[in-house]
């Protein structure tokens, strides 16, 4: 399969930190109960994610990354995060057409 384009694979970096910073603001206005670790973990999938990905550019890989990131939120998103993670769910789903799409073009 081809690369991600620079200018696509800058955008899909760009979402993922802004889904981040989207967790963050969302931590620091919930009453987050002693013991929950949602926001944590979520934060450090997300992280991981934005590490693999931006060392990789061809578009298989970047895809499988991002399905299991996908996967991951499904997993770690309940509780006080979950309206973020649905957020994050979305733009993950919504990249993924597009990546999907533009593989399948090039085919």
């Amino acid at each position: 399969m081809p690369e991600v384009p620079a200018a696509a694979h800058a955008t899909i970096l760009r979402a993922i930190r802004a889904a981040n910073a989207d967790v963050v603001a969302l931590r620091k206005v919930t009453d987050v109960k002693i013991g929950y670790k949602g926001f944590q973990l979520v934060e450090t999938a997300l992280a991981g994610c934005h590490t693999t990905i931006s060392g990789e550019r061809d578009q298989a890989r970047v895809i499988t990354m991002l399905k299991t990131a996908a996967r991951a939120m499904a997993l770690l998103g309940g509780g006080d995060v979950a309206p973020a993670v649905e957020r994050i769910q979305k733009t993950i789903k919504t990249i993924l057409e597009a990546l999907e799409a533009d593989g399948a073009k090039n085919r």
